[in-house]
């Protein structure tokens, strides 16, 4: 289980559950600060079972380790969010003894070596654009995930459309649950349009006409021919040698 540390004292510690925490100056944040410069929402903590994500929406200066970030960033216990004034730590609270020490605390750029650094973590599932502005791009799927019109969806499609919050799609286990959120034009899987629907590695998901491709990285696409896959047909070669193997016995017979 994961914990936020308030290194400036001014609130207690508070350990995380797996949900969204909506961080910012507005009274009804998850994580109402009081700081010069925040945002009513600043930034969100998206807490789900591979782990913690921050989410930073557009125009928003968030800092991990004393390095801006963009768009959903993973994170890992000892990294510190600078939110303007304020600043967050995130820890194992199953960790013992684990404390901010002024050494951990200092950023980067101010020349400390042991900071911790930003890096990108492998997720189980990716989203992969097929069209359109998003041709190419790859998100991840780390957490819920919602597609959608709204300044505040997790992945923006700036269409008329697209409906301000059109789809939703959650990892569990082996599979992504899809759901369509009552979109006006609908959410579609393999060219047939669903409400909810289990997805898996190599699926089409279309919202609207905008397609993307659900992977899991690193594993091998299968191409399909009539309904089968490839690696199970028999290869010509090895047909046509048990056809001559055949003949040779009959006629040493």
């Amino acid at each position: 289980m994961m914990k936020l540390v308030f290194p400036d004292g001014d609130r207690p510690q508070m350990l995380l559950e797996q949900r969204v925490y909506r961080i910012g100056s507005a009274p009804d944040a998850d994580v109402a600060l009081v700081a010069e410069g925040l945002e009513p929402l600043h930034c969100e903590l998206q807490v789900g079972a591979q782990g913690v994500q921050v989410r930073v929406p557009n125009g928003i200066r968030v800092l991990v380790n004393g390095r801006p970030v963009e768009g959903l960033i993973a994170l890992r216990a000892g990294d510190t969010l600078g939110l303007a004034a304020a600043r967050i730590r995130l820890l194992d609270a199953a960790a013992e003894g684990a404390t901010a020490s002024p050494a951990a605390m200092r950023s980067p750029e101010g020349g400390d070596r042991n900071a911790t650094v930003v890096r990108p973590v492998l997720p189980k599932f990716v989203l992969r654009g097929l069209s359109g502005d998003h041709f190419g791009r790859s998100y991840p799927l780390q957490a819920s995930l919602t597609i959608g019109r709204a300044d505040d969806a997790g992945l923006r499609i700036a269409l008329d459309s697209i409906s301000r919050l059109h789809a939703r799609l959650t990892p569990a286990g082996d599979e992504v649950l899809l759901e369509d959120l009552g979109s006006a034009n609908g959410t579609w899987l393999n060219g047939k349009r669903i409400t909810r629907a289990p997805a898996v590695h190599g699926d089409e998901i279309r919202v609207d006409t905008q397609r993307f491709q659900l992977l899991m990285p690193g594993q091998p696409m299968r191409a399909k021919v009539a309904g089968t896959s490839v690696p199970n047909r028999w290869p010509w070669p090895a047909v046509m040698l048990l056809a001559v193997a055949g003949v040779a016995y009959w006629l040493s017979r």
